[in-house]
């Protein structure tokens, strides 16, 4: 995924920020300056903007960057979303994740009903766009190693397609950068560029004898990734399970405590969109979570667990409406609602909460 917990928040959270300069992290002009980007949005690396830099550094690049802090269960959400698209497009749902945003599939035989690799590689990018809102890049590429360093080359929303011969591969390979290997970082990118080895092309000219004293121990693994081997399959692991469901809604303009059926209907909105998109796929919750952020950026959530999983809208809104009014400041205004529905199950024919009502 591209940018990905900045792209959560432009494109799911904070739609308003489309375009602007974002960071992901504690906000240097609330007088928070000891944290650290934990991502940035594409606008924002073009101030030299990256994760991991102080948000004070940060500011001082750009003041005009928008901070927000992030929750991780957006992220968590917008993650099982993505992988719920890519596994149709999976060889027999051989599908492997790597990480929150990032996930290798074997396409060897559903290639075949496509006129190339790249035009299904554009119908799974563009799946992932209108399901998610979320931009992606993807490497074509015989094995994972070079697919991993192919999806890194051309982002954002970048296809890039590496040939399947052997010859090809390494000469993709060859005039790249040793730290785009999958496992060296910057102590193992030091080491070898202290002896003058820059590239992966250099460790193709190399020997694996002559290439021993420099990187000891994991040589063999270096001089095989050099020249793209990666025996490593995809192996199946089972459908992918969702975890959550959830939408959230940002007022354009915050609401007032005495207007507050306005955010009573919003999260009706918001758990009828729900129920409709359980109702499509199957799927059951017991969990349900609201959550509620004021205008000085103050979030509560709270739970609340039903005793038998449902997908009834009847009860959803109820649970949610509950929630709200239990919790819910009845002087702040409200500057964003969610709903959020976890503990789901695919139902196939078993008793739901509905029934018993």
């Amino acid at each position: 995924m591209d940018a990905f917990y900045a792209s959560v928040e432009q494109c799911r959270v904070h739609p308003e920020y489309i375009g602007h300069p974002l960071c992901v992290g504690p906000d240097p002009k609330q007088g928070k300056n000891r944290g650290v980007v934990r991502a940035a949005s594409y606008e924002a690396r073009a101030f030299g903007i990256r994760s991991g830099m102080s948000v004070l550094k940060a500011y001082n690049l750009c003041p005009e960057a928008v901070f927000v802090f992030g929750e991780f269960s957006n992220y968590f959400e917008a993650s099982d979303e993505v992988m719920e698209v890519i596994e149709r497009f999976a060889d027999e749902q051989r599908i492997r994740k790597a990480s929150i945003d990032e996930a290798y599939l074997e396409v060897t035989e559903r290639v075949k009903a496509y006129p190339s690799p790249r035009a299904l590689a554009q119908e799974i990018q563009t799946a992932i766009k209108e399901e998610t809102k979320l931009p992606a890049s993807i490497g074509i590429a015989p094995n994972m190693a070079v697919a991993k360093i192919a999806t890194e080359q051309n982002k954002p929303l970048g296809i890039t397609l590496v040939p399947q011969d052997s010859q090809a591969v390494a000469a993709f390979l060859a005039p790249l950068d040793v730290t785009v290997i999958n496992g060296i970082g910057r102590v193992s990118g030091n080491r070898l560029k202290k002896h003058g080895i820059r590239t992966l092309g250099q460790i193709q000219q190399m020997s694996l004898q002559e290439l021993y004293p420099v990187f000891g121990k994991g040589s063999k693994w270096l001089y095989d990734r050099a020249w793209g081997i990666d025996t490593r399959g995809i192996v199946r692991s089972g459908p992918w399970r969702r975890k959550s469901m959830g939408k959230d809604r940002t007022f354009p303009k915050d609401v007032d405590p005495k207007s507050v059926e306005v955010a009573v209907e919003t999260l009706e909105e918001l758990s009828t969109r729900i129920s409709q998109r359980l109702q499509s796929k199957s799927y059951h919750f017991r969990t349900v979570t609201v959550k509620i952020r004021y205008r000085n950026y103050e979030t509560v959530q709270r739970s609340r667990t039903l005793p038998v999983s449902t997908n009834d809208l009847h009860t959803l809104c109820k649970t949610v409406t509950s929630l709200f009014e239990e919790h819910r400041k009845p002087d702040a205004p409200v500057r964003l609602v969610g709903v959020r529905v976890t503990n789901l199950t695919r139902m196939t024919g078993q008793a739901s909460l509905s029934d018993y009502y």
